[in-house]
């Protein structure tokens, strides 16, 4: 985390605490309803914040405990988190962490099948005055993140997928720039809010959404955004994507569905634990690389590179 993040994460922690209550908010098109009194969460969601309370489409209750239970299920991959499947497995899904030994369950998060109620809780831990900030808000952090996975997940059934890529809109449409990490996406993006100027709004310069309305790819922005603090709520037609590596010179070049899919796929945030959510992302996917121009642009981080792009999408 970068240091203007963790003074961004501070100042939303700081906010006047208040009892749990319900927030409403709209991402991508999916109404949620948390209820919390996670003042991290609320501060980094407020600019989705709406007034629809009936029908969300995702629930979810965020809470802290003294004591949390391990749960029981069939072991589908541990990582930083574990992941099971529930013991009944049409009821759905288990997400949890503990400690460096094991001992202590830190975070648990349970879910339906179609990501659509979520229960959160993390262990409630006594901080002293002294201790780091990041220490002390790291629990409200962590069940931001779970949010994000319920968010994802729950956005496949809405024809919709979350990409790692860095995101803007320009002239009412939406580019996206996708590569693995430290290959430039950020950088990429500079350049066109420097040559552009007030043209360029970024998006999401970490995970935007990419869902379809009807016929229709869209670019939408979301509150979760990796380690920066760049997002916008909005939503804008998608004009093109755009997978960088980089090169000692420039070209661009459009891709064809079989040299599109194997550079996109692997930038798609996909739900291997689940071969029904899977069938969902291959649907969104296959629409991405038949409606969407794909294009591979090598280059050095230079306006020049930006101008290739600027041809092709203007």
């Amino acid at each position: 985390m970068s240091y203007g993040s963790l003074k961004h994460a501070i100042r939303l922690y700081k906010t006047d605490a208040g009892s749990e209550k319900m927030f409403a908010y709209n991402v991508a098109g999916t109404n949620i309803h948390i209820e919390t009194c996670n003042n991290y969460l609320t501060g980094r969601m407020k600019d989705f914040e709406c007034n629809k309370h009936n029908n969300p489409d995702i629930s979810a209750e965020i809470a802290q405990r003294s004591y949390i239970r391990r749960p029981k299920g069939r072991l589908l991959f541990s990582e930083n988190l574990k992941w099971l499947k529930k013991e009944r497995e049409s009821d759905g899904f288990h997400i949890y962490c503990t400690d460096r030994k094991e001992k202590e369950v830190l975070f648990h998060m349970d879910t339906n099948m179609e990501w659509s109620n979520a229960n959160i809780e993390c262990l409630r831990q006594e901080t002293d005055d002294e201790a780091p900030e990041l220490v002390k808000i790291w629990p409200d952090m962590h069940t931001f993140m779970l949010m994000g996975i319920v968010f994802r997940n729950n956005l496949l059934y809405k024809n919709g997928i979350v990409m790692h890529a860095s995101s803007i809109a320009w002239n009412g449409k939406g580019i996206l720039f996708t590569a693995p990490s430290g290959t430039g996406k950020s950088t990429h993006v500079r350049l066109w809010e420097r040559y552009m100027g007030a043209a360029v709004k970024v998006v999401n310069d970490d995970t935007p959404a990419v869902r379809f309305i009807g016929e229709e790819p869209v670019l939408c922005g979301t509150p979760w955004s990796g380690s920066s603090d760049k997002f916008i709520n909005t939503e804008v037609p998608v004009r093109a994507i755009v997978v960088l590596s980089q090169a000692s010179d420039n070209s661009i070049l459009r891709l064809n569905a079989f040299e599109a899919l194997p550079l996109v796929m692997p930038r798609c945030f996909l739900p291997y634990f689940d071969e029904k959510l899977m069938r969902k992302a291959y649907d969104v996917l296959e629409n991405i690389i038949k409606k969407i121009p794909i294009y591979h642009l090598k280059c050095r981080p230079d306006k020049e590179a930006m101008e290739l792009v600027y041809q092709c999408v203007r």
